[in-house]
């Protein structure tokens, strides 16, 4: 029965925790005054996320960090008589009290809440990878309080970073033509949702495509936000429009003015998203074809990556390019780069400090045996800072999180793109959560996750205070309205 109990129990909290002992039978009362004692954290956090999570005003005791535990671990110890959280740092203290939130349950045998209740426990966890980032597509589509949802559902799964790429949504005073005018988003928007993530401990950086993407449109859509209604902007772009032109001077002050103002306007953060990836015609312009082209690439990274540094940030970019598709090392390895390009030795000469990112969306699988994740252990030995970047393949997700681990790379960046909604979301957040976390915890039966994956979106929208129909759960509607004719 205990051990039931348990299983029960761990199956609750994602990402799962390290350990979870049932120690008495006893249940403690979430209710004002209500003891919290906690080493390492600061009481105005605690109480705040208190409130937040269920209402109440407890009486909270600060002791000393436990210098014992690493920096984001901590430990947990309930008993009727109270909650010790022990840490050595806010971070672990923050993440003991997102594991107690989805531990909780409202009192039993009553018709109407009055309380929350913990069982009992001893709980011990600490994260696998030191980075847990998440890719947000901010599309036209993709309302402000949509971007709040998913940000906050990040930092209650326990991810530390959150990389936000406009697709044309945010309006920039340096260059407002930069945007699709009816969706434009204020900056204003964006300083609130930047303040939201350092409430909750969790990090929020910019993408700006500086090679390839630079339509701000997914290429089969057709649409490109400069280009549709600004004609004379065509020299920035090579011919198709789909990849900047880096042999023009110009393109070059157009996007400087465009990445400084979005580290500014994301207060500054100590990373930033270049981009870089699919960048299909490099170089087939008149200039671009005629010149030294790797070259010229290899100018346009260090001039960005220095003017990132000079602002204390670190610039990370997509990996494919930097590759040769046609190189077997490399088979059923995502790679975009061509040989006639020039562009697979440039990383040699790239600096360590780029971080590179890996994205890899399947699970080549051979012979039965695990992917080696070849591209990745490649820039690893090639001495740079790796982050490995899974889609919505849950097999794919929780073997590059193993990976990771037994590498030792600098952590994971889970994508999202278009999909990020109804089962596709539950498979995004929930295993690359785990697979950043806890990459060799017991797999449970992915039913133990679907409903605590919509209780969590509830309790999200309750912070968020929600009080719409399409606001709520992983889609906005459960059937296309435009199904419905009069």
């Amino acid at each position: 029965m205990k051990q039931r109990e348990e299983k029960l129990l761990h199956a609750r909290i994602i990402p799962p925790v390290k350990s979870l002992s049932l120690t008495d039978e006893k249940l403690f009362r979430i209710e004002d005054g209500c003891r919290f004692t906690v080493c390492g954290g600061d009481a105005a956090e605690v109480a705040a996320d208190a409130r937040r999570a269920w209402g109440v005003e407890p009486a909270i005791t600060i002791l000393p960090p436990d210098s014992s535990l690493k920096a984001e671990a901590y430990a947990i110890e309930v008993s009727a008589a109270e909650v010790k959280i022990s840490a050595a740092s806010a971070s672990g203290v923050r993440h003991a009290m997102k594991s107690l939130r989805q531990l909780a349950e409202s009192e039993r045998g009553v018709s109407r809440h009055t309380h929350h209740i913990l069982p009992s426990v001893r709980i011990e966890d600490e994260p696998a990878l030191g980075f847990r980032g998440i890719h947000l597509c901010w599309f036209p589509e993709t309302p402000v309080w949509e971007i709040e949802k998913q940000l906050r559902l990040a930092a209650y799964y326990k991810f530390n970073y959150v990389v936000i790429e406009s697709w044309g949504v945010i309006r920039l005073n340096s260059h407002p033509e930069f945007v699709w005018s009816e969706f434009a988003v204020e900056p204003d928007a964006v300083k609130r949702l930047v303040k939201i993530g350092e409430e909750l401990g969790i990090v929020i950086f910019p993408q700006v495509n500086l090679f390839g993407h630079a339509t701000a449109s997914r290429t089969g859509s057709g649409k490109h936000v400069l280009l549709d209604f600004h004609p004379e902007y065509a020299g920035l772009f090579e011919p198709d429009g789909w990849t900047w032109c880096i042999s023009n001077p110009d393109t070059r002050r157009f996007l400087t003015d465009i990445v400084l103002e979005m580290h500014e306007l994301f207060g500054n953060p100590p990373f930033f998203h270049i981009g870089c990836d699919e960048a299909y015609n490099a170089g087939s312009c008149t200039s671009c074809r005629r010149a030294d082209y790797p070259a010229l690439l290899k100018e346009h990274l260090f001039y960005f990556h220095d003017l990132l540094k000079q602002r204390g940030a670190r610039a990370m970019m997509w990996h494919d390019m930097l590759l040769c598709r046609e190189d077997e090392r490399w088979d059923r390895y995502t790679v975009c780069g061509r040989r006639d390009d020039g562009l697979e030795e440039l990383y040699r000469e790239l600096p360590k400090d780029m971080i590179i990112c890996d994205w890899q969306y399947g699970y080549p699988e051979t012979d039965g045996r695990e992917p080696t994740w070849s591209t990745a252990k490649f820039f690893k030995d090639n001495e740079f800072e790796v982050l490995v970047c899974p889609w919505v393949n849950k097999d794919g997700i929780r073997s590059q999180g193993r990976f990771a681990a037994r590498e030792g790379l600098m952590g994971m960046l889970e994508t999202t793109w278009n999909w990020n909604r109804e089962q596709r979301m539950w498979a995004i957040f929930t295993t690359s959560a785990r697979s950043a976390w806890a990459p060799f915890d017991e797999e449970l039966p992915d039913m133990c996750y679907h409903e605590f994956f919509n209780r969590h979106l509830r309790e999200v929208g309750h912070d968020m205070g929600v009080s719409q129909y399409i606001q709520t759960g992983r889609v906005m509607y459960q059937v296309n309205p435009y199904d419905y004719q009069p």
